[in-house]
């Protein structure tokens, strides 16, 4: 399977249709299956890939990192889920906000910041975000919003008094064993995403998050920030897929895979856990996992995960499939085409 997975995203390197990516299929086992294909980068000049590149993984970050430390803290009693807000958080001003609706984005709050490159530093956004009305009641409708995970990043320091890089190395890296997972990588192992040329930055970003609001924050986030590789994240996946309770126990696990929210408003499904998104046809994970088993996220920089618990199995694939520019991102047909390989190859 792995090869035919490599054969696939080869063409697509071929095409341009992304510079190069890491992935891997983990099983329960404890097998790991990975391996990666293309370039490192294309500008200024072409470098290949080794298999061991640090990737930004965007909004992978609101899973791997945000999820887990909300649910530690749950777990330890130092918040719940209806937790409001403004209570630790005073300049919030919509008082019947709480973590849920941040976790599951049925908030009201918009989905994103305007001329967020724009934005030159952490006060500057907060300035913003506490400024923001919402645009639907609180709870009636999903919108994929950065800003309520903004916020959950800031509950997060609030509450355990320590910067985002290190409460998360506390309960998620260290004990996994995530060596090259951080806020703050090896900017030489990292492959490069966008090219940014603004009134903020002007380069080629490396080692630097490519999101303007984190960038904003020092890359210090709740939205994103997390740098990884196949290799870490494969030990995430391992760690949920057995309950092994090294960074959460089983019931917080447990509740990670529930459906939370369910929205056809807009004429599209859209479904919701704490966190993690659920799986629908034509999605990242392929259409033949099983719903209830199965959790699923994608991060704008071109990289996807889901875990499938019922089979025992999850992926990762990791890509700067924005560089040099976000235009050129066409990974994302690839992914559906991967899960129902992977799935159709298990039930057999």
């Amino acid at each position: 399977m792995i090869n035919k997975i490599k054969e696939l995203l080869s063409k697509g390197v071929k095409k341009n249709h992304f510079p190069g990516a890491s992935f891997a299929i983990i099983h329960k086992d404890g097998t790991i299956e990975k391996d990666f294909v293309g370039y490192k980068q294309t500008t200024p000049t072409r470098i290949l890939n080794k298999g061991n590149e640090i990737y930004d993984c965007a909004s992978l970050t609101k899973v791997i990192c945000t999820t887990s430390m909300i649910m530690k803290l749950i777990e330890t009693k130092q918040l719940s889920l209806s937790t409001k807000v403004f209570f630790i958080l005073p300049s919030f001003k919509h008082h019947k906000v709480t973590i849920y609706h941040l976790l599951t984005h049925t908030s009201g709050l918009p989905a994103d910041v305007p001329k967020a490159h724009t934005l030159k530093n952490k006060d500057d956004l907060f300035e913003r975000i506490y400024a923001f009305d919402l645009i639907n009641p609180v709870g009636e409708k999903i919108v994929y919003s950065d800003i309520g995970f903004i916020l959950l990043g800031q509950i997060i320091s609030k509450v355990t008094k320590k910067p985002l890089k290190v409460y998360a190395r506390e309960v998620i890296f260290n004990p996994l064993k995530m060596e090259d997972t951080s806020y703050s990588p090896d900017k030489t192992r990292c492959a490069p995403t966008e090219f940014r040329n603004d009134n903020v930055h002007t380069g080629l970003l490396q080692g630097f998050v490519h999101d303007e609001k984190a960038f904003a924050c020092n890359g210090f986030a709740g939205h994103a920030g997390m740098f990884s590789t196949v290799n870490d994240l494969s030990k995430y996946i391992l760690s949920i897929l057995r309950n092994d309770e090294l960074v959460l126990k089983k019931e917080a696990v447990d509740n990670l895979f529930l459906l939370q929210e369910k929205d056809t408003s807009n004429g599209n499904l859209l479904v919701r856990a704490l966190g993690w998104d659920k799986p629908t046809k034509g999605g990242t994970a392929g259409d033949n996992v099983s719903f209830e088993n199965t959790i699923v996220h994608t991060g704008f920089t071109g990289c996807n995960i889901w875990i499938e618990r019922k089979l025992g199995i999850g992926f990762v694939m990791l890509s700067n499939a924005v560089h040099p520019k976000r235009e050129n991102n066409n990974i994302k047909k690839y992914r559906n085409k991967i899960g129902n390989m992977i799935i159709s190859l298990e039930v057999k």
